[in-house]
């Protein structure tokens, strides 16, 4: 299983807000959706970083900062700075970026192009139901209810 095949089963829905998004929106945003990363868009449409919900505490809650005065761009990761991944990249691949790199989203690219967003529980829900298939197989292989 790769990163295309994960995306092509949950989604490939990608939340954005622009560089201009108060942190306050943006906190709705990922509130409202469920998520725990944005897309952080520059005037022009591009990709110039991304929010995640550990942006937000460690440089505006933690920092005591008001969320409605702070912009995406002054607390996002930059561009620069993103961990990714491409759609042929297999599950233990990812598995292992995130573990090393210490995080808990991986924007998927096909090419040039932003795909999709895998977080670790679509990862840790993709290796369950690998697992689950691996022992029903084997279950049914060893009570004889396997094809022939």
């Amino acid at each position: 299983m790769n990163a295309k095949d994960i995306l092509d089963s949950k989604g490939r829905k990608i939340f954005a807000v622009t560089e201009d998004t108060t942190v306050f929106e943006a906190i709705s945003e990922l509130a409202n959706n469920k998520i725990g990363l944005l897309i952080v868009k520059n005037a022009t449409g591009n990709i110039s970083g991304v929010l995640s919900e550990r942006d937000i505490i460690q440089k505006c809650i933690y920092l005591k900062k008001d969320p409605e005065m702070l912009r995406a761009r002054d607390i996002m990761t930059p561009k620069e700075n993103i961990v990714v991944a491409a759609e042929e990249d297999d599950i233990q691949n990812l598995m292992n970026t995130m573990t090393e790199k210490r995080i808990r989203h991986l924007p998927i690219f096909g090419g040039q192009a932003l795909s999709g967003i895998i977080s670790i529980g679509d990862i840790v829900k993709s290796m369950i139901e690998i697992k689950d298939y691996e022992i029903k197989s084997l279950i049914d292989y060893i009570s004889g209810n396997y094809p022939r």
